[in-house]
């Protein structure tokens, strides 16, 4: 398994969509930062400025671009046509499936920091108040909380669509509405319930009352279903495309051998 994780690094390295992943961290910010120029007299802290960051980078674009990253890494394998090579070493789909995971949960954490990084850069470029080390170390731990615990609850669409072609697609979009909603459900007291925003609870996230409160135990057992949904699927994961070709092939030949003995 730790050798699978380490090839699945130095793939990485050569997906262009990692930077993806980095534009949308960018981008983030710079909507928080003009977010923040809009809301005239506000009083922009660290604290408030990255509350921002993580609320708009939860519900707008994170589950979204964590499922994209996900579902194309491991639909480069059936693209480059390695998917039927690296099953005959042997190595079963589902070890794959779950060292791509893990490589994925590291890549969440590489790209919090990269978060974290942009939001410490336009907060001292917009000149705003209130930053100490302390502070700025909590923003980094809420940061990779709230995106590692928002992956294990986008998990369950990666595992289920990694096994097709190209089915990550429209596994991207349900992945954004399933954000989206999250703001919704926030608003309706389901934040503990609603996996997407559980996580909030969890690392102490303040909205803009200041209001840290939630209920904990809730938090973990929407996160913990969601591991074991993930676990589930796991579990049964196969590449159900092979299948398929098998029928096919032998639709095809069935029909190959009804024309033979037909001329015959």
């Amino acid at each position: 398994m730790v050798s699978i994780i380490k090839t699945e690094f130095y793939k990485m390295k050569r997906y262009s969509v990692i930077w993806i992943g980095v534009a949308t961290m960018l981008t983030v910010v710079l909507l928080s930062r003009f977010m923040a120029t809009a809301s005239d007299g506000a009083s922009h802290t660290l604290i408030n400025f990255s509350s921002s960051v993580i609320w708009n980078n939860l519900v707008l674009i994170y589950p979204a671009t964590i499922t994209l990253i996900a579902g194309y890494i491991i639909d480069r394998e059936r693209t480059d046509d390695t998917l039927k090579n690296i099953l005959t070493i042997p190595v079963s789909f589902r070890k794959m499936l779950i060292g791509k995971l893990i490589a994925v949960g590291c890549m969440a954490i590489a790209l919090s920091v990269i978060e974290f990084v942009f939001t410490i850069m336009v907060f001292f470029a917009s000149s705003f108040p209130g930053f100490s080390v302390g502070v700025a170390v909590n923003v980094l731990l809420q940061m990779i909380g709230i995106n590692l615990i928002s992956y294990i609850a986008v998990m369950p669409i990666i595992t289920f669509t990694a096994q097709r072609s190209g089915s990550f697609m429209p596994g991207v979009g349900f992945a954004f509405f399933y954000g989206f909603v999250g703001m919704m459900a926030s608003g309706h007291g389901l934040r503990d319930l609603y996996p997407i925003t559980a996580g909030l609870t969890l690392i102490g996230y303040q909205d803009g009352s200041g209001d840290p409160t939630g209920n904990i135990f809730l938090s973990i057992v929407s996160i913990f279903f969601m591991l074991v949904v993930t676990s589930i699927l796991v579990s049964m994961a196969r590449n159900r495309e092979a299948k398929t070709i098998k029928k096919k092939k032998n639709n095809s030949g069935k029909m190959i051998h009804k024309r033979n003995h037909g001329a015959r």
